[in-house]
């Protein structure tokens, strides 16, 4: 599905056709100069000032508001190079054969809270992490394989009752609780198609628990549990809490 776009900048408009079933973050690859793309600041709006995300569909996006014509913002970078640290993992997103399946299998096995469901992503989340699900068909910024990754690892509360529903659910693990310095964890697969994902369950040792300024993570994590993520326009059924 082809769509013509139209971008309104300080420099001017610049036009063209965009796959419409691709997201913004490829059109304004495809249509936006150099100049205003790289080491920017960018923000897309509606001519009504609605605020439109690098992740949203574009089709879907110019049905919804009855416009191909969106004004976009582009600030170079401020700052100079200096000390910066990673606080924490975010998300990981996976490429899956069957989301389904593992939608149930992050959901009710792993105990994580679905936040979306629909035709593009499912995304399911423990609060301050979260799963994003994609199909490996082709898609935006999806070339279709599915995602071969080490292992996801996953702190509970308690590992004893964590381990006999894992091991009900006839998952292949060796059962083994193995300690290191700061944890006890546990190991097992989880088998989707062609790819097979290790998952490490890990109950954090009572003295290493916690941070030693709590505020260096908290305090810039986003936290997934607050409600629906994502824009959608779909009519489509809320995911359940």
């Amino acid at each position: 599905m082809e769509t013509r776009l139209t971008f309104q900048t300080d420099d001017g408009p610049f036009s063209g056709i965009v796959d419409g079933t691709g997201v913004f973050h490829e059109a304004l690859e495809h249509l936006l100069p150099e100049r205003l793309r790289v080491g920017c600041r960018i923000t897309i709006r509606t001519p009504g000032g609605d605020a439109v995300y690098p992740d949203m569909f574009v089709g879907e996006t110019v049905a919804h508001f009855e416009t191909s014509t969106f004004t976009v913002r582009s600030q170079p970078l401020q700052g100079r190079p200096g000390p910066w640290r990673n606080v924490g993992f975010d998300h990981i997103a996976l490429a899956v054969a069957d989301r389904e399946d593992a939608r149930r299998f992050f959901g009710e096995v792993m105990g994580m809270q679905l936040i979306r469901e629909d035709a593009h992503q499912t995304v399911l989340t423990t609060g301050n992490t979260a799963i994003f699900l994609f199909d490996t068909t082709p898609g935006p910024l999806n070339p279709g394989i599915p995602s071969r990754i080490h292992h996801i690892g996953f702190v509970v509360d308690d590992l004893i009752p964590a381990w006999h529903a894992i091991r009900s659910r006839g998952l292949q693990s060796d059962y083994m609780v193995l300690e290191r310095d700061e944890r006890w964890s546990l190991y097992f697969f989880y088998q989707n198609g062609d790819a097979r994902f290790m998952i490490q369950l890990s109950q954090i040792k009572e003295d290493y628990r916690g941070f030693t300024n709590p505020h260096q993570f908290s305090d810039r994590m986003y936290d997934y549990s607050r409600g629906h993520y994502g824009v959608r326009f779909e009519d489509r059924e809320a995911p359940a809490d």
